[in-house]
C-alpha cells in the first residue's frame, strides 16, 4: 500500500512584512552605531592650560597675582581664579569675569572667604588687544586677611577642570 502525503504549502513571512521588518533593523542598527560614535567623540575638546603664577604682597591686606604663560591660552572669561584660606575655616574666595573686559583695568566678581572686608579684586589686562590672559597680566586682590596663609587654583570652563600650575600656588600675607 502506497501512502499519500498531502504537501502542506507552509508560506514564511509575506514579502511586504520581509522588507518593512529589514528597513526596521536597518533603521535601529545605524541609530545605536550613530549614538555609539557620539559617545566616543566624549563632550568637549576643549583642553585645560597648563602655566604659572608668581605673588608679591602689595601690604597685609592686598596681593599681586601675576600670571605667566599658559598653554593654551585662555580668555579672561574662560577663568574663575579660586583663592582658598589654608587657615580653619578661613573659606574660600572666588574672583570671577562677570562680563568680557572691556576696558584695563577691570573689576572682577569677588565673593567669598572669612575675616575679609572691602573685598575686592581688579584685572589688568598688560596687552588688551588680545582679550587672552598673557604673561604679565596680573591681578590685584584687595581686602585679604593679614597674616594668612592662602592656595590659588585656576578653574577652566571650557574643559570644566582646573588648570595644571607650574611652581607655587600659594603665598602668605605679611
Amino acid at each position: 500500500m502506497r501512502k499519500v502525503y498531502k504537501k502542506r504549502e507552509e508560506d514564511a513571512v509575506s514579502p511586504v512584512i520581509a522588507t518593512i521588518l529589514m528597513v526596521a533593523i536597518t533603521v535601529v542598527l545605524a541609530a545605536v552605531l550613530y549614538v555609539m560614535v557620539i559617545g566616543m567623540s566624549g563632550g568637549t575638546t576643549d583642553t585645560a592650560p597648563a602655566g604659572a603664577v608668581t605673588f608679591d604682597p602689595i601690604s597685609g591686606t592686598s596681593e599681586k597675582i601675576t600670571f605667566g604663560t599658559f598653554s593654551p591660552v585662555p580668555a579672561p572669561m574662560n577663568i574663575k581664579v579660586i583663592i582658598t584660606n589654608n587657615s580653619a575655616g578661613g573659606g574660600v574666595i572666588e574672583l570671577v569675569f562677570p562680563t568680557a573686559p572691556s576696558a584695563s583695568p577691570f573689576d572682577m566678581g569677588a565673593t567669598g572667604g572669612t575675616g575679609t572686608s572691602g573685598l575686592a579684586a581688579t584685572y589688568t589686562d598688560t596687552n588688551f588687544a588680545g582679550n587672552a590672559v598673557n604673561a604679565g597680566d596680573f591681578i590685584t586682590v584687595t581686602g585679604i586677611g593679614e597674616h594668612t596663609s592662602y592656595t590659588v587654583t585656576i578653574y577652566h570652563y571650557g574643559s570644566d577642570s582646573l588648570c595644571s600650575m607650574v611652581g607655587s600656588t600659594s603665598f602668605s600675607t605679611p
